[in-house]
C-alpha cells in the first residue's frame, strides 16, 4: 500500500508542462503593434531572423518587478548580439502601454498582448505572473518555457 502511495505521489508531483511547441490557437493569437494594428504571434516569430535564438519578455510597465526585469534585458543587449528581442506587454490598456513605451529601453520589437491570461497565448503559457522569459531556438523551438529571472538564465543562453 504504501509503495502505491509513493508510486502515485511520484506520479503526480513531477509532471511539469514543458511544450516545446506553440500550438496553433497560441499562434493565431492576436497582437497589437505600436501603430496599434493588429497582427498574429506567427507573423512575430516569423519576423524574427532565423540565424538566432529569441528571447520573448512578458512584462506589464507598471509593476516594479518587470521594471527592475528591463533592465536585465537592457544589460543582456549590450553584452550579446546573439538573439532576437521580442516584448510582450499585458498593461491595462493599449494607451498605458503606448505612454509607457517611450521610457522602455529595450531594443527590439514591441508588442501589446490585450487578452492577456485570457486569450489562446496566456492561457497556452499559463501566464499568471509578470515578468516572464521565454526563450526559443532558431527554429521556433521551446528552449525556456517559464522564467521569472533573466539573470539565472544568462548561463543557459550561450
Amino acid at each position: 500500500m504504501k509503495s502505491l502511495l509513493f508510486l502515485f505521489l511520484l506520479l503526480t508531483s513531477c509532471g511539469v508542462f514543458h511544450p516545446i511547441k506553440f500550438n496553433n490557437l497560441s499562434l493565431n493569437e492576436k497582437l497589437v503593434d505600436v501603430k496599434r494594428e493588429s497582427i498574429q504571434f506567427s507573423e512575430v516569430l516569423k519576423e524574427a531572423e532565423n540565424q538566432k535564438k529569441t528571447l520573448i519578455h512578458i512584462y506589464a510597465s507598471y509593476c516594479p518587478f518587470s521594471q527592475k526585469s528591463r533592465e536585465d534585458v537592457v544589460k543582456l543587449q549590450s553584452e550579446s548580439n546573439n538573439f532576437n528581442y521580442i516584448s510582450l506587454s499585458v498593461d491595462h490598456s493599449y494607451h498605458d502601454w503606448k505612454r509607457e513605451l517611450k521610457n522602455i529601453p529595450i531594443k527590439g520589437k514591441h508588442y501589446y498582448l490585450s487578452s492577456k491570461d485570457k486569450g489562446a497565448l496566456g492561457n497556452f503559457l499559463k501566464l499568471k505572473k509578470v515578468p516572464r522569459f521565454l526563450i526559443l531556438d532558431e527554429e521556433d523551438d521551446i528552449l525556456i518555457f517559464k522564467s521569472s529571472n533573466l539573470s539565472r538564465l544568462k548561463r543557459k543562453l550561450k
